[in-house]
């Protein structure tokens, strides 16, 4: 359970200390935040000082290398690459290097397959071919997307998700009209890509452990803010730094398995524990019982209320196979991207527009997250101001005719922006992702009036059809999926007292991985579920709150047992409390 807790927590934090036994009336169902805290909150505390930073220089070196070398043209392209740096954010250098090498591939092989598609179907077009040819560039933008969304989804990564690389190749397409080759648009991303790591790795030569640190500092600064105005947004925050604090600990190989890795490092894991008490003693006091859930599309798999240092998540294998099933919400996301994006850009295309991939990146950002009707519409507003204000940002620049190095600094100080918001609001995200998108698209050589009143239906078009998808696709399959989930959860209890029957609970930590997070993914379900079918989360409020106290009860009595074989009456003890759940 997520909710505050009433009792006192120990004053030195302990991993292994059990949480204290609470009666699941206790909780109230959360309070539903306004829509305007849903549209106004940011969804970070961290700073985006640094990463914006990284993410101008990532696009100004190789700019102007290719610029000093007499390639203006390629200035445009590198920018799609640099947008690696993005996807390293502000992760531990351990895995920074993975991350952002395997998103180097996919923002160099996605625009060059784009541009190659993209090339064939403007020959086509310039012959006189059917305006219908340009729904290669929809579908392939469509195709992507919801590969993105469901991997996303199944694997609870992080913003910014598939957006920037499904950006990037719907742009492609439409460079591809050019004189360029594919391979060499492809190789000049890959330049940026390759710039963009080295620049992102950079910092670890100066302070290996920074991101961890940094993690921390925002978690204390969070907590201190929401001491000071105990507001939903300040709570919010500050449960979200403590997730991202942990999973920065997990990253750097600091904790694993419930437990302090590198005791050189302690010191950084009592931090977050001493944080994470005086979060819940401020939550207790004040009376919260919302979620952070409502707000924001971070996977943060962390339940706050937990004094016992979380387990990583499990496999790759077991997350997708969790996620194979009709009614997940990585296959419903994925169904309402894809649906949203045809019937846009079979829209646009009738109506005579040219971008098809406009209405597809529209229809990823407001659906690519998950079902939620009101989170959904949020997003959606956020895209439509965003735009408005981004094509204005793009007019400003068109109309002085903007080119070579100040045109290179202008996508510079966008990419700056965009990284500094990309994790704290949608809308001012794509107030600069927008010119990016229109200026890497070749739209600068383009009548302005036609770019503005075309993209901007484009994204009108999108809006209406995610909408649509959005509160009308499907609307039950919520319901069937919690009834899913509680099954894993149940399932991953009794695969946990099997274990511990024949090896110590410190032998079974595959298990007690598994069922944190069943336990966790059903919590959040049920927490979407209060905004999306209020009535049937009303009807199973209590056997969740049973289901969440009988799991943790399991995982505190290992905590608190490593090393000890289980007797068998305790072992019953415990199997009786997962028998009572049948009968609630």
């Amino acid at each position: 359970m997520s909710q505050a807790s009433p009792y006192k927590q120990p004053s030195s934090p302990s991993p292994l200390s059990p949480k204290p036994p609470r009666n699941p009336a206790e909780f109230p169902i959360p309070q539903r935040p306004s829509a305007w805290e849903l549209f106004t909150t940011f969804n970070s505390k961290a700073s985006g000082w640094a990463g914006g930073l990284r993410a101008a220089l990532s696009l100004l070196i190789p700019g102007t290398i290719a610029w000093s070398l007499g390639h203006t043209d390629a200035m445009l392209l590198v920018a799609g690459g640099a947008f690696t740096v993005i996807y390293g954010g502000n992760l531990p250098y351990r895995i920074r290097l993975k991350v952002m090498a395997f998103s180097a591939v996919l923002l160099a092989a996605c625009p060059t397959i784009a541009a190659w598609l993209g090339k064939m179907m403007w020959e086509h077009l310039d012959s006189g071919g059917s305006h219908w040819w340009l729904m290669i560039a929809g579908l392939y933008c469509t195709f992507l997307s919801g590969v993105f969304t469901y991997t996303q989804n199944a694997l609870r990564l992080p913003p910014p998700g598939g957006f920037f690389i499904v950006m990037v190749s719907g742009g492609a397409t439409m460079i591809a009209r050019s004189d360029l080759n594919p391979l060499a648009i492809g190789g000049w991303s890959l330049f940026g890509a390759f710039v963009a790591v080295i620049v992102g790795m950079f910092p670890a030569l100066f302070n290996p452990h920074g991101p961890e640190q940094q993690a921390i500092r925002t978690l204390n600064s969070a907590v201190a803010d929401f001491d000071q105005d105990p507001t939903p947004g300040n709570y919010y925050l500050a449960r979200t730094s403590l997730s991202e604090a942990w999973s920065a600990l997990m990253g750097a190989g600091i904790v694993s398995a419930g437990k302090v890795i590198r005791e050189s490092q302690r010191d950084l894991v009592v931090q977050v524990q001493r944080a994470r008490q005086q979060l819940m003693a401020i939550s207790a006091r004040t009376g919260y019982v919302d979620t952070d859930e409502d707000f924001s599309d971070t996977n943060g798999m962390v339940d706050p209320t937990r004094i016992a240092i979380p387990h990583h998540q499990p496999s790759v294998k077991y997350r997708f196979g969790r996620s194979l099933n009709i009614h997940s919400q990585a296959e419903l996301s994925m169904e309402k991207v894809v649906l949203a994006s045809l019937t846009s850009c079979a829209a646009t295309i009738w109506l005579g527009l040219d971008r098809p991939d406009w209405g597809v990146i529209t229809a990823l950002l407001i659906l690519q997250w998950g079902p939620e009707k009101v989170p959904g519409t949020i997003r959606g507003l956020h895209r439509l101001l965003g735009s408005v204000l981004g094509i204005g940002l793009f007019a400003i620049a068109h109309a002085f005719q903007i080119g070579g190095l100040p045109l290179l600094f202008l996508l510079a100080a966008c990419q700056f922006a965009a990284e500094f918001f990309i994790a704290k609001n949608y809308a001012f995200t794509v107030i600069f992702t927008t010119p990016m998108a229109l200026m890497m698209g070749n739209s600068l050589e383009r009548p302005l009036g036609d770019v503005v009143v075309d993209r901007l239906a484009e994204v009108c078009v999108a809006v209406i059809c995610s909408f649509i998808f959005l509160w009308l696709w499907r609307t039950t399959s919520d319901a069937h999926y919690h009834r899913r989930l509680v099954g894993h959860c149940e399932a991953a209890m009794g695969a946990l007292l099997g274990a511990v029957l024949i090896t110590p609970p410190n032998r079974a930590l595959y298990a007690r991985r598994d069922l944190q997070f069943e336990l966790l993914s059903e919590r959040k379900h049920m927490m979407k579920m209060i905004n999306n079918n209020s009535t049937y989360a009303r009807q199973l409020w209590a056997k969740h709150n049973q289901l969440q106290l009988t799991g943790y009860t399991l995982l505190d009595y290992c905590n608190a047992h490593e090393d000890e074989d289980l007797s068998l009456n305790e072992l019953n003890r415990l199997a009786a409390a997962v028998r009572q759940l049948d009968g609630a």
